[in-house]
This record gives structure tokens, sequence and C-alpha cells, in this order.
């Protein structure tokens, strides 16, 4: 059995990834010459520990804590909220990254990856006998493109059921031009969403979300507000544990950021400390995937900018070879890139 190889040309350009990644860098000194002496010490996101190491800084700038109690990194002091606000807004590397979005939507090359998410929550759904309604609500959705390709692969799955689709997003440009009809899109928070709505939801989605977030344990309790009894939530986050992550480290040269790139990526999740933040935050946790494709040619391009001799030869081997690894490195749970299902 052969197994196809992936590159990650069908996700970007080499070019297109590499230009980015420079520019995040620029965008992440500027970003700390301007906001540092407001940044702001934080317990462990994962596990709550105040007890901390100093490792590695992130440019030799962005303090990285390695936590005494769960053995996770995650970066402290923590860019504070106007700092957040001016790199997403200002930063010129977010304006890059917008544009290769807009490129991508409509390659089928890359279609796999929403292929995925679409997969798991047509396996939630079937999980769930009898249903005669379902409520999706997705977070941080943009112009609801994902929405509107679930929508269209639902109704047509489960004719049966009556679905509703729901999206928040704080870009209120976003929300202003949505990617379909009947999708339901607000201008919001969720902390706002919470507060101000009494809605409930049987499945929600968030997309490489958290890993940006100062405090992401106090985003998944009040996500969990939101969920119905027995509810489902679908979410996607880097793993730090992943193969790409674990060749080159977070103050190496690579083509994506790493779990630790502030102020942009300011947690770095793993399959070792997400479960216990789950259960911490009062979720079950039903499935952890690592579905990422993109890990070994990852590694295979930057070659020249790895140090470890067994990474390095990976550029060595033929496509045949790498296909395989590549799938194995996915049946292990050993790619960079997460998805997860948990209910509550």
């Amino acid at each position: 059995m052969e197994f196809p190889y992936v590159k990650f040309e069908d996700n970007r350009s080499t070019e297109d990834a590499k230009a980015i990644y420079n520019q995040r860098l620029e965008d992440a000194i500027e970003i700390y010459e301007k906001h540092n002496l407001s940044f702001y010490d934080r317990p462990c996101p994962y596990c709550g520990s105040k007890e901390s190491k100093e490792a590695k800084p992130f440019l030799e700038r962005y303090k990285v804590a390695h936590c005494d109690s769960c053995n996770s990194l995650y970066v402290n002091p923590c860019p504070n909220v106007d700092a957040l606000s001016d790199y997403y807004n200002n930063g010129k590397c977010n304006i890059m990254l917008e544009d290769i979005v807009k490129k991508r939507q409509n390659r089928p090359s890359v279609s796999f990856i929403l292929d995925n998410r679409i997969e798991a929550i047509n396996r939630i759904i079937k999980s769930n006998n009898s249903l005669e309604s379902f409520r999706v609500l997705e977070i941080g959705c943009a112009s609801g493109i994902f929405l509107k390709k679930l929508k269209e692969n639902l109704l047509s799955t489960f004719p049966s059921i009556n679905f509703e689709f729901f999206g928040i997003d704080i870009d209120q440009n976003a929300i202003s031009n949505p990617a379909g009809n009947d999708l339901n899109l607000t201008c919001s928070s969720v902390e706002e969403f919470v507060s101000s709505s009494d809605q409930k939801f049987d499945l929600i989605l968030h997309f490489e979300l958290i890993e940006h977030l100062s405090d992401p344990f106090s985003f998944m309790v009040e996500v969990k507000k939101l969920l119905v009894k027995g509810g489902s939530m679908l979410f996607t986050t880097p793993n730090m544990e992943g193969l790409e992550m674990v060749a080159s480290d977070y103050d190496q040269y690579r083509l994506l950021a790493h779990g630790i790139f502030p102020p942009m990526h300011l947690n770095a999740f793993s399959t070792l400390n997400i479960t216990n933040f789950l259960i911490r935050a009062g979720f079950k946790v039903r499935e952890i995937s690592t579905p990422g494709k993109f890990d070994v040619d990852m590694v295979k391009i930057c070659s020249e900018f790895v140090e470890d001799s067994l990474w390095k030869s990976l550029a060595k081997l033929d496509d045949k070879t790498l296909g395989f690894l590549q799938a194995l490195v996915i049946r292990l749970k050993a790619s960079s890139h997460m998805q997860c299902i948990v209910s509550v």
C-alpha cells in the first residue's frame, strides 16, 4: 500500500511562508520594544501553578516559563491587551496572512484540512441518536467561510435534522460581509456573548485560537456555559510535541509559527498537557488526534536550519518513504497539528 506524500506547497508557497515568517519576527520585535514594560505575570495557563523556571527567551526578548508542576512552556510575562490589540490590528504579518488565506480558499489541494473537520463533525452528529434539531456555533468565524461549507455538507448528509448555524467574531468588518445566508453571525467576544445571551448549542467549534489567548482556561470555562448537557466541542491547536516542532525549536528558523511564538502564540499545547487542561476546565475528553500532513515536508524544506542529524536526514529520503513516514506520524499522534473533541 502506498501513502501519498503531501507537500507544504499545497498549503502556501515556500516563498510566501518565508516572507510572512520574517515579517512576523519583525512585528514581534516591534511590539516588544513598544509594550514590554506593560507585560504582566500570569500563572501556568494549563495547570494554574505559579511555580516555574525560566526557559530560553524568544528572540532574546520575550521570556518563556517552564512550569514546575506540569512541565509545560508558556510565554511569561505575557503581553497585555493593548500590546495584543496593536499586534493584531497593525501588524503587517496579519495583512500578509489574510492575503494567503484568500489565495487558498478555492484550492482543492488543501481541501483536506476542512474535510477532516467536517468528517469529525459528521461523526459527532452520528453518535447522537434520533436528533431532530442541532445548533452549531463557531467562535472566531470571520465571515463564516467554514460555516458555509459545513452547512452545505450537513444539510445534504442529514436531511431530517433541523440545523441552525451561528458564528461570533470580534472583527466587525468580517461579520458585516458574511460568506452565506442564514449563518447568524454576531460581532462579539465569547465573554460578551455569554453575558448577553441565554442561547445554548449542541456543538461549538474554534480553530487555531486558544494558543493566542492570555487566559485560555477562563476562555474554556466560558465556552462550557454555552453547551447543552451532553454537547460537544471540536477545536484545533498546534501540538508542541509534533515532529516539526521537535525538529526545530522555537528559536530556530521555520516555515510556520511554533507553539511558542509571541506575541502571537503564547501557549504551547501538546498531546501531553491538553488532557489535564480540558479536565480542569470541566470537559470530558473524547478524542485527541493529530491529522496534520505537512510536518515531514516542512522539516525537509528547512533541513539546513535543523541541528539534529536524525531530522536532517529526512531531506535524503524519496517521496514514497516520506509519504509513509507522514502517515505514520499521523497514526502515532505526532503531527504538529492537533484536533480535539470534548463533551460536557
